[in-house]
Formats: structure tokens, C-alpha cells, sequence
């Protein structure tokens, strides 16, 4: 990618940011602008995060919860959440195919689970198909047209297995194309369907770099496992080399890095359960709280800062024990003011 092609991607994320705001300090405020008479104060210092609290022994969403029930941190001080909602918000989900190794995590079954799965989307959900390998390729733009979806999943193309799963340049063409999501203030979600969890990785894009460009996107990347004795075989030739390239200073890409960093989830699951395990990470994208506060540290720039969201001690007695999946930081677009994060 160009120089000139970055720096247009990365004006495109500041936009959908700008937007995002925008939506916030209308939805805050109860306003709505109509003919250009109104004046909405615009805030640009808040920081949007998504929340999912699942219990610990089942992974159910915890409902009814409040503002209340949520304490959170940035670089270690505690905030005060100013925003609160479970909004039904409309969903952008790209789902991210690999068609690399000796591993078909794609076959015809998967497909029709992966079509009938997208089906039970809300109407004004967008998704977008994107596969990779080597190369990541755009199989089709987001669209709302179910139809049209599943024309393409069907043509996806067959298995590249002489490659090598290139989670990164994946993760990072994908984090970009979440620029062009017409949902600006929206949730948004990348889906990845693939046997391994982690590979070596020669691509032109550092784990960094993705990282980097996902946080900028706020978009949330969760990951399915399909789980098979050649996907374990797979892992243990591809996958298990990462944790020592990595030590050595060559390249790894790690899809559980991704997921872990932004608050999705990792799930394994057989060929006969993708269905009902894609139809639950998006009824849980659905699931998911929205809370936004100002950041203490009004310093500007495009800086990278650390989230930590936990229970309050009230609700933590109250609910037993649960998990809080969530982003554990955000950048600031550069060029931006202070605070100012996009959401999950």
C-alpha cells in the first residue's frame, strides 16, 4: 500500500470518528439537527467503550445491568462513566475467511452454517466478506443484501494450501476497509473463521502496525476455531513456531492477540456447531453495554492509552463470578484533540 493510500484510509478513520462522536453527543442530548437552525455543543473529548459481561462458568451475557454496576480505569485512574446504554445499535460485521494451510475451515458445510447464521442479522446490519491468505481479498463490500451475501460466500475461492495464514496484513486491510462501514456509529465487528490461533507471519505488516490500525477502528475482532485432528496438526506445525520467532525478533501473527486486545472472544467449535457459535457472537455483539466517559488526562495527541473495565465490588457480590469483555485501549487519531476514543 502507498504512502498516499495510508494517509487517505487514515482520514477516512478520523471521519468515522468525527461521526461517531457526532451520533454520541446527539443521542446525549436528545437532538436532532433540522434545517441547520440547531446548535449541538459537540463534545470531542469522549471515549467509548463496548461491554460485555458474561458469566464465568457459561459465557451468558449478564442482563439489567446499570452504570452502577461498572467501574473503569484509563492508564490506571478510574473515570467517571457519563454515558450509559444497551442501545440497539446497527451492526457493520466483516466476516474474514482464510484460505491458507493444509486446513479447509470453509467447506460446503461451513458455508450454509455461515449463511444461515447471517440471515438472523437485524435488517439494518451491514456484513462484508473478506478472505486472505498471502493476500487479503475483498469478496464483497458491506451490504444489507442478504442475498447478495451469500452469493458470495459461495464463491469464495478454493483453499491456497501450499500458503501461509497472514494474520496480520488480514487484520490490518480489515481494520481499514472498517472505514468505509456505513454505520458510523454503529458497532462494529471483525469475524474471523479459521482453524489456527496463531502463524508465522512475512507479510509487509508488523503485528504493530495491524494493532495500531484496529484500535483506530474501533472495531471488535473475535475469531472461530474450527475445530478438527488436521486443524490440531496444523497448529502444532504452523502455530506453535510464533512464541519462538517472536523470541528471536522475526514475525508472528496472533489472532488470540487481536481478540484479546479489543474484547471479542476466541471460540472453538466443530464443524456442526459453527452455526449456533456465529449466531452467538452476534447476538452478544447485540448484547454488548455502551458506556463513555471524559478522560482525566487531557493531554492531545495521538497516543496510545490503557482500558481496564471491571465490575463495581457491588455488582461483583451480587452476580458471582463473570467476565468483562472489553477493549484495553484506544489511540487517538492523530491530529485529533484530546481524549476522544472510538468505541469497541
Amino acid at each position: 500500500m502507498s504512502s498516499s493510500e495510508k494517509g487517505g484510509f487514515r482520514m477516512r478513520r478520523v471521519m468515522a470518528w468525527l461521526m461517531t462522536l457526532v451520533a454520541l453527543a446527539l443521542h446525549a442530548a436528545g437532538q436532532t439537527p433540522a434545517g441547520g437552525e440547531q446548535v449541538v455543543r459537540l463534545r470531542t473529548d469522549l471515549v467509548r467503550v463496548d461491554v460485555l459481561p458474561v458469566r464465568k462458568e457459561t459465557g451468558r451475557p449478564l442482563a439489567g445491568m446499570g452504570r452502577e454496576d461498572f467501574a473503569v480505569f484509563e492508564d490506571g485512574v478510574a473515570q467517571t462513566i457519563t454515558h450509559f446504554s444497551q442501545d440497539q445499535l446497527p451492526a457493520s460485521v466483516l466476516l474474514l475467511v482464510d484460505r491458507a494451510g493444509c486446513v479447509n475451515p470453509f467447506d460446503d458445510q461451513i458455508r450454509a452454517a455461515t449463511i444461515e447464521a447471517l440471515r438472523r442479522l437485524k435488517p439494518e446490519d451491514e456484513v462484508a466478506v473478506m478472505t486472505f491468505a498471502k493476500k487479503v481479498s475483498l469478496r464483497q463490500p458491506f451490504t444489507r443484501d442478504r442475498a447478495a451475501i451469500a452469493a458470495q460466500i459461495n464463491a469464495v475461492e478454493p483453499q491456497h494450501e501450499s500458503e501461509q495464514h497472514y494474520f496480520n496484513a488480514a487484520i490490518y486491510e480489515a481494520a481499514n476497509y472498517m472505514s468505509r462501514a456505513a454505520n458510523p456509529a454503529g458497532r462494529r465487528a471483525i469475524i474471523v473463521l479459521t482453524s489456527l490461533e496463531a502463524s508465522v507471519d512475512f507479510s509487509r505488516t508488523s503485528a504493530d502496525e495491524a494493532l495500531q490500525a484496529l484500535l483506530e477502528s474501533g472495531a471488535v475482532v473475535s475469531g472461530v476455531l474450527v475445530q478438527s485432528l488436521g486443524g490440531r496438526i496444523e497448529q502444532g506445525i504452523r502455530g506453535k513456531p510464533t512464541s519462538i520467532l517472536r523470541h528471536i525478533g522475526l514475525r508472528a501473527g496472533s489472532l488470540k492477540m487481536f481478540v484479546d486486545e479489543t474484547g471479542g472472544e476466541l471460540i472453538g467449535a466443530p464443524p456442526g456447531r459453527i452455526e449456533a457459535t456465529l449466531t452467538r457472537l452476534a447476538a452478544n455483539l447485540c448484547a454488548s453495554y455502551s458506556l463513555a466517559y471524559t478522560p482525566t488526562n487531557s493531554t492531545p495527541g495521538g497516543g496510545r492509552r490503557r482500558i481496564r473495565v471491571r465490575l463495581s465490588p457491588e455488582a461483583e457480590q451480587r452476580e458471582g463470578k463473570a467476565v468483562v469483555l472489553a477493549r484495553r485501549s484506544y489511540i487517538i487519531p492523530a491530529g485529533a484533540g484530546a481524549g476522544g476514543g472510538a468505541g469497541r
